[in-house]
Formats: structure tokens, sequence, C-alpha cells
């Protein structure tokens, strides 16, 4: 028993988890019916990619606020191109360009000039909301409809979405590098002093660089999963509540704001977490306007539990 115990409080944000899949089950039986998972999995697949690189960017000391509405420029980008072209190769291409580029710009702001990340985010944030307002005008839509977008958006593979399938992927490899490359071990040193990474040999610039272009790439991936769920881009899609939805996941599952330690398998919880809580607020027919109300009490409920769970362990081992 003690071993159980030990393992549900190792395991929290799993315990929440669980525990809001029974409430809401009992509140709406098809909340866990197989077509109801089923586009849970799908729907949270953009903030699961923006949490992965906003993962390594707050374990690293820093935050990225340009992420969600970076996604929502790269959507664009591709819609852009492929109504020009009729084709997504060099879309698809250039939304990586770009999005390496804009993590790199983020990264030698933040490493090279010693600019706060929450300033030189918030700026390429701006940016971005602006360049796709631009870019798209006078409140037209781009509708992107068949080949890849259909392929991508609605094609499964043993039962699951291949969007889902490639989150899995990217996970799997975030996992390994994180858990088992010196790259992780770096950025967990970072992220608890650069100092005493300075003095280990750790190269602190190139680091938090490539750290910055790995969020930076994941918010493009965001954006071409994006497009290839809605099928269309149109002004005024709102990424910011794709970031703030990553965010909490990460905190929820257990990662430090302030850097220096969390886990993959736990921010990824936090994104089911998050998932769950979306789609069933929308099961229940709650309103709009409280949408936002009842998610915010229900994190701030799930931290409370995670942070008993954490005292309670703390007791355990003095």
């Amino acid at each position: 028993m003690q071993n159980i115990a030990r393992t549900l409080q190792e395991r929290n944000i799993v315990v929440v988890t669980l525990l809001c899949c029974i409430v809401f089950y009992v509140l709406s039986p098809r909340f866990l019916s197989v077509d109801n998972m089923s586009a849970i999995s799908r729907q949270i697949v953009p903030i699961g990619l923006i949490m992965l690189g906003q993962f390594f960017v707050i374990v690293s000391g820093n935050i990225d606020l340009s992420l969600g509405m970076a996604s929502v420029l790269f959507a664009v980008v591709l819609g852009v191109f492929f109504g020009l072209t009729g084709g997504v190769g060099i879309g698809l291409l250039a939304v990586i360009v770009a999005s390496l580029a804009m993590g790199f710009v983020n990264g030698a702001l933040v490493a090279k000039l010693r600019l706060p990340a929450f300033i030189v985010t918030l700026s390429t944030l701006f940016v971005a909301q602006g360049l796709s307002g631009l870019i798209i005008s006078r409140g037209q839509q781009i509708f992107l409809m068949g080949g890849f977008f259909q392929w991508a958006g609605s094609e499964k593979l043993l039962g699951i979405y291949l969007s889902v399938w490639f989150l899995i992927a990217l996970g799997g490899l975030a996992y390994v590098v994180y858990n088992h490359t010196r790259i992780g071990a770096a950025i967990i040193a970072i992220g608890n002093s650069e100092d005493n990474a300075k003095l280990a040999g750790i190269n602190v610039d190139r680091v938090k660089i490539g750290v910055f272009m790995f969020s930076g790439l994941c918010s493009g991936f965001a954006g071409i999963m994006l497009s290839t769920r809605m099928g269309f881009v149109q002004p005024g899609l709102d990424g910011n509540g794709l970031l703030l939805d990553a965010i909490a996941a990460i905190i929820i599952g257990g990662t430090l704001i302030q850097g220096g330690r969390g886990t993959i398998g736990g921010a990824l919880w936090g994104v089911a977490f998050i998932g769950i809580i979306n789609n069933a607020l929308n099961l229940l027919n709650v309103e709009d306007v409280w949408h936002q109300v009842f998610k915010g009490l229900v994190i701030l409920a799930a931290l409370g539990v995670n942070w008993l769970l954490w005292q309670s362990r703390q007791s355990e081992a003095h």
C-alpha cells in the first residue's frame, strides 16, 4: 500500500486528470466516448507542440511569449503559399525556415545582448500579430482544402490521428534529448545557475540560442497542424490562448517557472489535462464568458493538489 501511495504522489497530475475524467463522465456520459476522446487528442496537438518548445525555454530559466501568435502567423504563411502555388511544399519549407529564424533572433537577443526574454518575446508577439494581419487583410479567409491538409488533418493510423502521432514522436524525441543527452543536462544546469553552468564549461549562449530556435520550430509545427485542423486561416485567430494553455500545462505538470526542474511526461499530462477541461466545458454547454473563469479555478485546484502532494513527499523525506 505504501508503494501505491508513493506512486500516486509522484504522478499527482495523472491522479488529478483521472479524477476530472470521472467527474465529467458523471456529468456527461458522452465525455468518455471514443469519438470525444479522439476529438480531444486532435484538439490538443497545437497546444502540445507549443508546450514542447516552451518547456525547454522555461527549464532554461526564460520564457517565450511569442509562440502562440507565431503559430498563427506560420499558419497564415502556409495558407498564402498554398493560395499562390496550389501546393504545400514551398509553404512548409518557408514555415520551417521562418520559425527557425524567429527563434534564432529571439535567442540571440537574449543570449548575446542580455535582453530580458519577457521583453524580447513580447515584442516578437506583437510583430507576429501585426504581420499575420497585414498578410491577410480586409477580413478575407484562405481555405485550405484537400490534398495535404485533408491527409494531415483527418487521416488516422491505428485509429489515431496522424497529427497526434506527430506530437507523440516529437514528445518522445524531446524526452530522450532532455533526459539522456548532454544538451538536456546543459539546459537544466543553465536553469539552475548560469554562472555554475559556465564554470562547468557549458557554452551558455549557444545553448540558449538553440533552445529558442527549437521553440520557434515548435511554433511552426503548431501553425502547420492548426491549419490542417481548421481548414482555413483568417484574421483575428487567437494564438495567445494556445500559449496560455501551453504554459498552464507546463506548470500543472510540475515544472518550476523559475527554471531548472521539470519533466516532459508531466508537461504532456498537463496538456491532456488542459484539453480535457476545454472539451468538458464545451460538452457541458458552459457559456464562453465563463470558460476562462472555470478553467482558471480548476487549474488552481489542480495546482493546490499538486502542492499538497509535494509537501507530503517532502515531509516523508525528512
